[in-house]
């Protein structure tokens, strides 16, 4: 699926999804972003510090809420490693 594509499709779902709030969003665009710079792949790596600049989020009770958010509203797939060094494992799930 295109970079287009798969935006249109995120957008017509996010928008359409009252569970979702800005918060959700900042988060989601910084997991894009870090997929974008993983080459697309299908899980790719994250921490917890750097996931939170690029959603300008300072609070980490907001964060892992807004993270436990998108994993029960279907966005994300996440696999949990405790080493700080290597991060956890995300996959971006289909929008459809």
């Amino acid at each position: 699926m295109s970079e287009q594509l798969f935006l249109f499709e995120l957008y017509t779902r996010i928008s359409s999804d009252n569970r979702v709030n800005v918060w959700h969003i900042s988060l989601y665009v910084g997991l894009l972003d870090i997929w974008r710079i993983a080459d697309f792949q299908k899980r790719f790596n994250i921490t917890r510090n750097n996931l939170m600049k690029k959603a300008h989020f300072k609070s980490i009770t907001t964060y892992h809420k807004c993270l436990d958010q998108l994993i029960s509203f279907g966005y994300i797939s996440y696999y949990p490693n405790y080493d700080s060094h290597r991060g956890s494992l995300i996959e971006i799930k289909d929008v459809n």
